[in-house]
């Protein structure tokens, strides 16, 4: 399975353990992530538009948990670089619930990635809210309140994958909302909106049931220094997201 990421730090934080949970599950994963940190659509659109070579590219090899991390790639280039069976894009956190700023950005990035690749799954992954009383400048967009974000952002990527004609939405927010009810709490970030281990293990796990098509629940690995029954927590809250998607709320 060949999968690139066109993203920012959040994609960065969703693939941080998927390659560990491939390796565990015995999946053959090529994993790269194209990224600029808070980068938007508008600005990937850009950037593709100008051939700007202005990313970094993570790359995990097939069983490898280490990556590589060349600099200098250009946004067709990552896209034409392998066959890739799924493509994911995303919003920055900061836009996720602002809905003008999907358009036409996402829909011309998904047109270029179907031509170039037409076998490729296209796929949107939802981010998160941010934590309560998290100090991010854009948290003030939604009023501080993370319920308010949460809702803006999914309706907001719902709307953006039927404009953009996307079957697949990568629930990793409504994991992290999930979870945020449970004793796990709101605990699942570094900084307010970068995801700890917990945050980080649980958008994986949501890649990892949205591209294999396969609960992570009874994947062995379990998450360093949280043991089994705090991983066992987090993929169960991965494997209800999934399996019920996100929706307007």
């Amino acid at each position: 399975m060949n999968v690139l990421s066109i993203g920012n730090s959040f994609s960065t934080n969703a693939h941080k353990f998927l390659p560990h949970l491939a390796k565990a599950g015995g999946k053959e994963l090529l994993l790269c992530n194209l990224f600029i940190g808070g980068c938007s659509l508008e600005q990937h659109w850009n950037n593709w538009r100008e051939e700007k070579d202005v990313y970094d590219y993570e790359v995990y090899l097939p069983f490898e948990t280490e990556m590589s991390r060349p600099d200098g790639v250009a946004l067709h280039e990552a896209v034409e670089d392998e066959e890739w069976d799924v493509i994911t894009i995303q919003q920055c956190s900061a836009l996720s619930g602002v809905r003008e700023s999907y358009t036409p950005y996402l829909s011309e990035l998904v047109e270029y990635c179907r031509m170039v690749q037409p076998n490729a799954k296209i796929m949107l992954h939802q981010t998160w809210a941010y934590e309560k009383g998290a100090n991010h400048p854009a948290f003030a967009t939604y009023g501080r309140n993370q319920d308010e974000m949460y809702r803006a952002l999914t309706e907001c990527y719902v709307e953006a994958a039927e404009e953009a004609d996307i079957d697949i939405i990568i629930p990793s927010g409504r994991a992290w909302q999930t979870a945020r009810q449970m004793p796990i709490g709101d605990r699942l970030t570094v900084d307010g909106f970068h995801g700890n281990d917990m945050g980080c293990f649980l958008a994986s796990a949501c890649f990892y049931e949205t591209i294999f098509n396969e609960s992570v629940v009874d994947n062995p690995f379990t998450l360093p220094d949280y043991g089994e029954e705090i991983t066992k927590m987090l993929k169960i809250c991965s494997y209800i997201s999934c399996k019920e998607g996100i929706r307007k709320k």
